[in-house]
């Protein structure tokens, strides 16, 4: 198994150019989403303070169920742009349960379509920070080469049935997750609810962090293996084999961070393979974009390769099941 070429994993933004109409509505209520509280971080009192403060500030509110990122986010001049230089709207849709626990969950699902070719988009930076910043690093995503593809096309369908796409199976994953965690009285935000939207890695992250708990992204891989792999963020890098000491330091990615996001991850690679009887290929630490843009406890789970014909089969058919081991791995890690 050759880490850096085997799988088809998720660096990037992506986009799909199959179309489809799958839809749900994001809510018509005015919500207030509650603001991030860390998890026991190492950080001293005045650092505890000062993110106290700025949270208490936050007027994160959703209009009609939709979220927008916020004008004054850390983030923004380092997010996907238009191919005219704009920034879009950087928005996610917000569901709230009739009895609130007080968690809420990002769910993301991965990849989404976008009409604009590849060539025409402005590019998303790898890490959203000064490049003065990453020198120690000793690593080449710096300056040009620090910007990636912004949006990457998933169209294949999977051997199984020949009519899914990652795109497609990813949101109905995360839409019968969403309807089980709103059953159990967690808010949850969606960074896409249709078919036919798309929204950068960055700005998935970014929205996450102001208005979520902890983030799970889902997706399906490629690569002629098969099994269920979930990663968190670390210095060493699982998919290309490269380590980057300090990344995670530089992102601002506390020990607590790092350490919960594996929890996550370690939770939903062992309920998923458990439930559905896919392989377990492990929890591992991974430098994704999704990760650098964190403030939160996250994961990225791919659940299975859509190229092996058994993995193909349970994707299709196993939803349900898929759901729901994500859904109580959620719990697991509350503790509920």
């Amino acid at each position: 198994m050759k880490k850096n070429k085997m799988y088809h994993l998720v660096c990037g933004i992506l986009v799909i150019s199959a179309a489809a109409s799958i839809s749900v509505s994001a809510g018509t209520a005015k919500r207030k989403v509650k603001p991030v509280t860390r998890y026991n971080t190492a950080e001293t009192a005045a650092a505890t303070q000062s993110a106290t403060q700025a949270q208490e500030k936050k007027t994160a509110v959703a209009q009609n169920g939709v979220y927008h990122l916020s004008e004054n986010s850390k983030y923004r001049p380092y997010l996907w742009k238009n191919a005219d230089g704009s920034a879009p709207d950087y928005k996610a849709y917000v569901f709230e349960p009739k009895v609130f626990n007080g968690h809420t969950v990002f769910v993301d699902p991965g990849h989404g379509d976008n009409s604009a070719p590849e060539a025409n988009q402005k590019r998303e930076k790898y890490y959203p920070v000064d490049d003065s910043l990453l020198k120690s690093m000793k690593t080449s995503m710096v300056g040009a080469k620090a910007y990636g593809v912004g949006v990457e096309a998933r169209d294949s369908k999977n051997v199984y049935d020949k009519i899914e796409t990652e795109p497609e199976f990813s949101l109905k994953v995360a839409l019968k997750l969403k309807d089980l965690l709103i059953n159990n009285g967690y808010r949850v935000v969606m960074s896409r609810t249709d078919f036919n939207q798309n929204i950068s890695n960055g700005a998935r992250s970014a929205i996450a962090g102001e208005t979520s708990d902890i983030m799970v992204s889902i997706h399906s891989n490629t690569g002629k293996n098969s099994g269920t792999l979930s990663f968190y963020p670390g210095d060493s890098d699982y998919i290309s084999g490269s380590t980057y000491p300090g990344y995670t330091n530089i992102m601002g990615l506390t020990k607590s961070n790092v350490e919960l996001s594996k929890k996550l991850a370690e939770n939903m690679e062992s309920n998923i393979t458990m439930t559905t009887g896919l392989k377990n290929k492990g929890t591992h630490s991974a430098v994704l974009r999704i990760f650098s843009y964190s403030s939160i406890p996250t994961c990225l789970v791919e659940v299975g390769f859509a190229d092996n014909a058994t993995d193909a089969k349970i994707l299709s058919t196993k939803k349900d099941a898929i759901a729901t081991s994500m859904a109580n791995a959620i719990d697991q890690y509350f503790n509920k």
